[in-house]
């Protein structure tokens, strides 16, 4: 990359120069504030002149940095003056972001009272070539266009609202017949349970009944052998 001229040989003048031509940006914003407020219809070719001015402003300080990040080592700027120029490209910097912004905001005002264009607008090549009358119509568009998808998003919330409800009321519907199913099998369980100790029981007497028995068939076979041998 070539190393640029301002920065080595001319930096002192360039930086005065830079200088000025900030106040001069920042007067042309004051005056293109008035004008707008009064609905001047000059205000389109103030808006391409000062928009100019910023690019220019900007692309000299980006040619002045990339000359400081691409010097020659060792430079033969002492390190005391590239650290001085180092500030005033810095400051350079700082200045045309604060007149851009100022700039900016004068736009946002303007449009903004009258209605013709949102808080965020920003002039296309397009748009810079109409006439106040073609920027109020295109404006006029997007501000429809907007509350159209405005409108269906509202009404993909209304829909999502009703399958939600209707999601809701089938969850509910589902969760009641859960418990129904869970009573009827607990229900189920408490029969199940009064069957075994029933037959449980039915056992037990069972097995009494044949130990009776069965000591009766004995006793009986004892005293038939005992008068067998006696």
């Amino acid at each position: 990359m070539s190393l640029s001229k301002e920065f080595y040989i001319n930096f002192n003048d360039t930086i005065a120069k830079q200088e000025e031509k900030s106040k001069e940006l920042r007067q042309k914003i004051s005056n293109y504030q008035k004008v707008s407020g009064g609905g001047s219809s000059n205000t389109i070719s103030i808006e391409n002149e000062i928009e100019r001015d910023i690019k220019n402003f900007k692309e000299l300080i980006s040619q002045l940095e990339n000359a400081y990040n691409n010097r020659n080592a060792p430079s033969q700027i002492p390190p005391n003056e590239l650290d001085r120029r180092q500030k005033e490209i810095q400051k350079l910097g700082i200045s045309i972001q604060e007149i851009e912004s100022s700039y900016k905001n004068v736009q946002n005002q303007k449009y903004a009272f009258k209605g013709q264009v949102p808080d965020n607008y920003q002039q296309t090549e397009e748009m810079k070539s109409m006439s106040n009358s073609e920027l109020m119509q295109l404006q006029k568009d997007k501000i429809e266009q907007q509350d159209k998808v405005i409108d269906d998003v509202i009404l993909d919330v209304k829909k999502g609202r009703v399958l939600a409800k209707e999601a809701a009321h089938i969850i509910d519907d589902q969760n009641k017949q859960l418990d129904t199913l869970q009573e009827d099998i607990d229900r189920l369980d408490s029969r199940m349970q009064r069957g075994i100790k029933r037959f449980e029981n039915y056992v037990t007497k069972q097995s009494g009944c044949c130990l009776i028995l069965t000591l009766l068939i004995e006793l009986g076979i004892g005293i038939g052998i005992y008068f067998i041998f006696s």
